[in-house]
């Protein structure tokens, strides 16, 4: 499994605002997208490297194979065993780590520009030869039965795998991303073979580079690194079996503190009204002083946090919710976020909550460039969302370009209590002993998460 190496931190911390990152487009790998953005303020390189590979495209009965596979890239390849390959790594420090997501395996690679040429060497071997050793699976596939046991004792993992089940229903986006048991126990080192060579393409794939190198330097060491891959591309996954299950659904755990995922149907990258949506959600959930972190923590006590984000996948687009807080308050606080979500589509926005909006947005954002894997790591975000190459350089505008009543309209287009999916996982009082969620905002007793 991927290590990570103390040496390289320092990198992390490398400002790089993101005003000053100009992004080029590299003809570099046929099939691919590559984005890339020369830096020299530090001696390093960073790659983030998306395939279609995210649990999605999991064979049926396999759930768990994208993640798998993921996991094995750093156990051996070529020539090298497991501990072999992890060692030229750590002997160069060089980081290589892959993950998956719905949509994309990611994988990352940070290393100091000197030792670029053998870690983009160690790379092409792990992307295509890699050895799936059937006792190094063996081995990672207890660790990871070993994480999704631990996440049954988790009510937030419990809630969230719930939720993405029911939302979705049994297929692409409803399955775990980690896998099942049954799924993992069933995999063979031939099955995850099959599945890279299929998955582990260049049909499909989008590259971010950013770092200390010239445009041609880097060109090569993709070319050398991607070129030997398919150029193919995997079908993509049928769209989700359902979008929403609405109503609430509780998933019995003896926790004193449930958690609750809720969540309605969003927007997906390419709609029109995304970077509105962006505004209405910082609005609603988005920040420590949305409406309803005011209403549900500060006016009432309930809950140290409850925050919402728009989740754009692929196929689908999902306004995602989650709070955390005691037994006896679950329903009470389920209640607060029907009612916030309701006055807030009745009512829209103020003037100065869309000023306040825009001006985190804009304002943190360069908080996302302060290293060259954070450069590469975002490129890679964009990528992956179909966006163009200047939308680094307009997003600013973008986002001051919307009004008030552009928040109006997409508030009363998103947030609808009545389609929102709920999911609890814990266990409530038999008896609703509660106060009724009567009385206004400004006037009800705060109570003690």
């Amino acid at each position: 499994m991927t290590r990570w190496l103390p040496a390289l931190v320092f990198a992390l911390l490398v400002a790089a605002p993101a005003s000053a990152v100009n992004v080029k487009r590299l003809d570099a790998v046929t099939g691919a997208s590559v984005w890339f953005a020369e830096d020299h303020g530090v001696p390093m390189i960073a790659l983030s490297a998306s395939f279609p590979s995210g649990s999605s495209y999991d064979p049926s009965g396999k759930a768990g194979m994208a993640a798998l596979a993921a996991a094995m890239m750093d156990e051996g390849a070529g020539g090298l065993s497991s501990d072999a390959f992890q060692a030229a790594l750590a002997v160069k420090g060089i980081r290589l780590e892959a993950k998956c997501d719905r949509d994309y395996t990611v994988v990352t690679l940070v290393t100091l520009s000197s030792n670029a040429k053998e870690a983009f060497r160690l790379l092409a071997l792990a992307l295509n030869k890699p050895r799936f050793d059937p006792e190094t699976v063996a081995r990672v596939k207890i660790q990871m039965l070993q994480e999704i046991q631990a996440a049954r004792e988790d009510p937030a993992a419990v809630a969230e795998k719930g939720f993405y089940s029911l939302y979705f229903g049994p297929y692409t986006y409803g399955r775990p991303v980690g896998g099942d048991p049954a799924g993992l126990s069933s995999i063979s080192a031939q099955e995850l073979r099959a599945f890279a060579s299929n998955h582990w393409v260049r049909g499909g794939l989008k590259i971010a580079v950013a770092g200390d190198a010239g445009a041609a330097a880097i060109a090569a060491l993709l070319k050398s690194t991607f070129a030997g891959l398919p150029e193919t591309a995997p079908s993509l996954p049928p769209p989700p079996f359902r979008a929403g299950a609405p109503g609430v659904h509780t998933l019995p755990m003896d926790v004193p503190q449930p958690a609750v995922f809720f969540g309605l149907p969003g927007l997906q990258r390419s709609d029109k009204d995304f970077i509105a949506a962006m505004v209405a959600n910082y609005i609603l959930g988005g920040g420590d002083t949305s409406r309803l972190m005011t209403d549900v923590r500060e006016r009432r006590g309930l809950t140290y946090d409850v925050s919402t984000e728009l989740v754009p996948l692929r196929r689908a687009g999902l306004l995602l919710g989650t709070v955390a807080t005691r037994r006896d308050a679950v329903r009470r606080t389920i209640a607060l976020v029907r009612n916030t979500m309701t006055r807030f589509a009745s009512e829209g926005p103020t003037d100065r909550e869309v000023t306040d909006a825009k001006q985190y947005l804009n304002g943190s954002f360069p908080l996302s460039f302060t290293s060259d894997a954070d450069i590469a790591a975002q490129l890679n975000v964009f990528q992956q969302e179909g966006l163009p190459l200047d939308y680094l350089a307009r997003r600013a505008d973008l986002i001051n370009a919307v009004s008030s009543a552009d928040v109006r309209r997409v508030a009363r287009r998103l947030f609808d209590p009545a389609r929102m999916t709920i999911v609890i996982a814990g266990t409530l009082p038999t008896v609703n002993t509660e106060p009724a969620n009567t009385e206004p905002a400004d006037t009800e007793p705060a109570d003690t998460p």
